[in-house]
């Protein structure tokens, strides 16, 4: 409890180092629309990954005590990494007791103790994303690793796996074929090549069964979410990418890793930063040490969970090096879950070696190493969320409603606490267009209930997706009024522009 606490403190001081952003500015307005009784989020077309299950009712939780404001994607960032690193340490003490268990425990939590400054920081302590989801499949693993085995387990198992999917449909390539293809080839090679009974081995079988089973239940879910008036959810984003660009993927897939690890040294900042990302490569060592232990031994080694995280690793790394994903860094929060189950990983097969080696010295160096790394990701001061000093501006020239790109509009409704509804438009062959909804709620564009007449346009967070104000006025006409504010242009016009897009 004490080690949750201070924890906490911690994350969320180095979390406030990045600026909130869209992306965890619409989970926080989702879930704010949950707690005002919209709880199927009726109207909502959200993308292909929700956080229905998994973080919006964490943001939840935090807005009754909080409000809306950006301080809730921090503080949820806090809780959802700590509890990262607390149930890392303990699936990774296995059954282990005394100093031997703390040895696990230690190794997992250093390793995923400090988020590289600057870019780890981005993908692991900021918005809602796939790190969130390590947090119910953790918790599926330690029961999976500490229950009995008995009937219930593999039905128990099976309802964790739903309620993560329904909430993260990459939960079928980290959750649900990991443990199909580890207990399915157990059972097989039992009951197939050794011919032995199947009451000797029904555990194996259930589980994959139960695995599978999940995947159909949780689709299902969603489906009849959706049918009940709910939230759509959009479809999957990646796809195969040519074999000509394979070669480049892997480049990007080790260069991922390294920065999820912390150890991108060649990203970090010169001197000191240098340095701490070259000691985060002893936990990528560890790791990937551990993982061709497992697959060495993968048929003697009498460790589930390690044979299962083994199998997690290597299918997460192959869907997204042959997909059409990994396109830039930022992207690494695709593979996030590779940070958790590397640092279980390490701590449940290569920590009883390290001791017996007496390397227990020179690891606490690594770890008082990666406790400054820790120390120094606190430094940067506190990051403003993007658009915080445009809201006081709209609000005192009266204008609540309105549009902008999606990398400023869900930003603004956060910071102005739901009293501004600033909706996402998309560029659309030399216009601006309301296009198929993404993370919106339809009735924003209801011009029976909103008022909308201006425009936000800002080169502030680079030039993807920037619109510039001549694709406005290509499509609204010529504005009323043109306002500069630091950053900001601010198109406003005399008229409702949600008529023109109705």
């Amino acid at each position: 409890m004490a080690a949750g606490v201070v924890l906490f403190l911690v994350y969320l001081r180095v979390s406030e180092t990045a600026s909130v952003t869209s992306d965890g500015a619409l989970s926080a307005t989702q879930a704010w629309d949950m707690l005002h009784g919209n709880w199927l989020l009726r109207g909502w077309a959200l993308g292909d990954v929700t956080y229905y299950t998994t973080e919006l009712p964490e943001y939840v939780l935090v807005e009754i005590f909080r409000g809306l404001g950006p301080w809730d994607v921090h503080i949820s960032a806090a809780i959802t990494y700590t509890l990262l690193v607390l149930l890392a340490g303990l699936l990774a003490k296995g059954d282990k007791t005394g100093k031997a268990g703390l040895v696990r425990m230690l190794i997992a939590a250093v390793i995923m103790i400090a988020p590289q400054a600057g870019p780890g920081v981005a993908v692991l302590l900021q918005a809602p994303d796939h790190i969130g989801t390590g947090v119910p499949l953790l918790l599926t693993f330690l029961l999976l690793d500490r229950a009995p085995r008995r009937w219930w387990l593999p039905a128990a198992v099976a309802l964790m796996l739903v309620w993560a999917q329904i909430g993260d449909r990459t939960v079928v390539t980290m959750g649900v074929v990991p443990v199909v293809v580890v207990c399915g080839t157990l059972a097989f090679r039992e009951l197939v090549r050794h011919r032995e009974p199947l009451r000797t081995h029904w555990f194996n079988v259930a589980m994959a069964a139960a695995a599978l089973v999940s995947a159909g239940v949780a689709a299902g879910t969603v489906k009849l979410i959706s049918r009940l008036g709910g939230y759509s959810v959009g479809p999957l984003g990646a796809k195969l990418a040519p074999f000509s660009s394979w070669p480049h993927n892997a480049v990007m897939v080790v260069d991922g890793v390294l920065r999820l690890f912390g150890a991108a040294f060649y990203v970090a900042r010169p001197g000191f930063g240098v340095l701490l990302s070259v000691v985060h490569l002893v936990g990528v060592a560890l790791a990937v040490w551990a993982l061709c232990r497992v697959i060495r031994r993968f048929f003697t080694l009498d460790d589930l969970i390690a044979r299962i995280l083994s199998v997690a690793i290597l299918v997460q790394l192959a869907a997204y090096g042959i997909s059409t994903l990994p396109y830039a860094s930022y992207q690494n929060h695709e593979i996030a879950c590779v940070l958790p189950f590397g640092a279980v990983l390490a701590g449940r097969v290569v920590a009883d070696r390290l001791t017996r080696a007496r390397f227990r010295p020179a690891l606490a160096a690594v770890a008082c190493g990666y406790l400054a790394a820790l120390g120094y990701g606190m430094l940067p001061p506190q990051a403003p969320a993007s658009d915080q000093t445009l809201v006081p501006w709209l609000r005192a020239h009266h204008l609540t409603d309105g549009f902008a790109n999606y990398s400023n509009a869900a930003a603004i409704d956060l910071v102005s606490g739901d009293t501004m509804t600033v909706t996402i438009l998309w560029s659309d062959h030399g216009h601006v267009s309301r296009g198929n909804l993404f993370e919106e709620k339809a009735s924003d564009f209801d011009p029976r209930r909103h008022y909308a007449n201006f425009a936000v346009s800002t080169k502030a967070n680079g030039p993807q997706g920037y619109f510039p104000p001549s694709l406005y006025i290509a499509t609204f006409g010529e504005p009323a009024h043109i306002y500069h504010f630091k950053v900001w242009t601010i198109l406003v016009w005399d008229k409702n522009l949600l008529d023109l897009l109705s």
